[in-house]
């Protein structure tokens, strides 16, 4: 009977324990969710911007040479400028899958040593 209950207690504990990992995991990605579509809304606006100035500048073009040169650099600039945000936003999602997944590897790591002590 003491067996039993010191077994429950202890399920209860380990139980308690991965739900806290969970809300743990949870709150870090809600929280990186929410930094990531901030940094996209702030990249989206900025890109309106820029699209905006360049429609700007191609007007105020006195030929068609400029304002092929004009393009070209706007277009490429506009590429660079793309990637560059598209390999910060992966790399962002990828360190928060890391930091959101610590507590659970944690967790799981715990009931390895602790299953392997028990058999």
């Amino acid at each position: 009977m003491i067996d039993a209950t010191k077994s429950t207690e202890q399920f209860v504990a380990f139980s308690k324990g991965n739900l806290e990992a969970m809300t743990q995991s949870s709150q870090i990605w809600a929280a990186g969710v929410k930094d990531l579509a901030e940094k996209a809304t702030a990249s989206m606006q900025a890109s309106y911007q820029e699209t905006m100035d360049a429609f700007k500048a191609l007007t105020s073009v006195k030929s068609l040479p400029e304002a092929m040169a004009l393009h070209s650099t706007m277009a490429r600039t506009a590429m660079e400028k793309t990637m560059s945000a598209h390999s910060s936003m992966t790399e962002a999602s990828l360190k928060l899958s890391e930091q959101a997944m610590a507590p659970i590897t944690a967790r799981v790591t715990a009931a390895v040593e602790t299953f392997s002590k028990a058999a």
